[in-house]
């Protein structure tokens, strides 16, 4: 409607002589040659957006996390929480020490339970606060698994030993078809001198603090004491694997859930002082077999 009236006034104006209707002309022109710039500039911009976006989507498909061998057997929740742990490199502390806290099992693999009481959870309420008290202590530490996730043997294998972490704790509670209580530490069959104190320090920090009854450092594994678990096999750091009891055992999940904060401690002081004991002489190194 706006551009009829322009037209129905030009035409009146160049009635009105000569030199009007050629300033009327001039103008038409220039709003002509305005109208193609707009429209040329509404093109460019158009252009430049799709040409952003297409570029986004290109550098977000090249982008390959640091955890891009996630085992496919964690399924779409796990395979996104191990990527996720992976892709973190750790920001070293005060100390430079590295600690790769495990929580056993988790997501679809609960673990021990009994009644209400499952392992994964346990596991994961200790592991939880191990990590506080390390990083109040100055230690960088690096966990499997943050939440309730299903994350693979292999991936906390891989977790760890990307992070170049020089110990490696790995949480659990135990179950028996009998009757059975007491807390046990688990070094491998090749375990190095750093394993070894590790394990001996743990164990004795823990009956400090109080257990139902120490059953000591074991070697292997359960099914076999010349087969070690994997996570102590595969790792390539020094490292242990705690049993925090029984969850059957009304006793020693007394002990768990009353001194959790203290374990938490007691673990993390054993890490500290194998540190300072590898700084003294065995071979405490982070390249030596767990």
């Amino acid at each position: 409607m706006a551009y009829r009236g322009k037209r129905s006034s030009a035409v009146k104006t160049r009635r009105s002589g000569p030199a009007v209707g050629v300033l009327v002309v001039v103008v038409v022109v220039l709003v002509v040659v305005a109208m193609m710039a707009a429209n040329f500039f509404h093109m460019f911009d158009s252009t430049g957006g799709d040409n952003e976006g297409s570029a986004a989507a290109a550098g977000s498909a090249a982008e390959v996390p640091l955890g891009g061998n996630v085992s496919a057997q964690a399924g779409a929740e796990g395979d996104a929480s191990a990527a996720a742990a992976v892709a973190q490199e750790p920001e070293e502390t005060d100390l430079g020490i590295i600690v790769c806290v495990d929580a056993g099992h988790g997501g679809n693999d609960p673990g021990c339970n009994v009644e209400d009481r499952l392992e994964k959870d346990d596991t994961l309420a200790l592991a939880l606060a191990v990590r506080e008290d390390m990083e109040a202590a100055g230690i960088t530490v690096v966990m499997t698994r943050e939440d309730d996730t299903y994350v693979s043997l292999d991936d906390r294998c891989y977790i760890a030993n990307s992070a170049g972490a020089d110990y490696f704790i790995s949480i659990h509670r135990n179950y028996a078809d009998g009757v059975a209580n007491g807390v046990e530490v688990w070094k491998s069959t090749n375990a190095s001198d750093a394993s070894v104190y590790l394990a001996d320090t743990v164990s004795a920090a823990l009956e400090a603090v109080g257990v139902s009854r120490n059953r000591g450092v074991q070697t292997g594994s359960q099914s076999s004491e010349y087969e070690d678990y994997q996570v102590l096999r595969e790792t390539a750091m020094p490292g242990v694997l705690i049993e925090m009891g029984f969850v059957e055992d009304s006793e020693d999940n007394w002990y768990f859930d009353t001194y959790l904060e203290e374990y938490a401690q007691a673990i993390t002081q054993s890490v500290l002082d194998t540190y300072e004991a590898s700084q003294e002489g065995f071979d405490g190194d982070s390249s030596a077999e767990g």
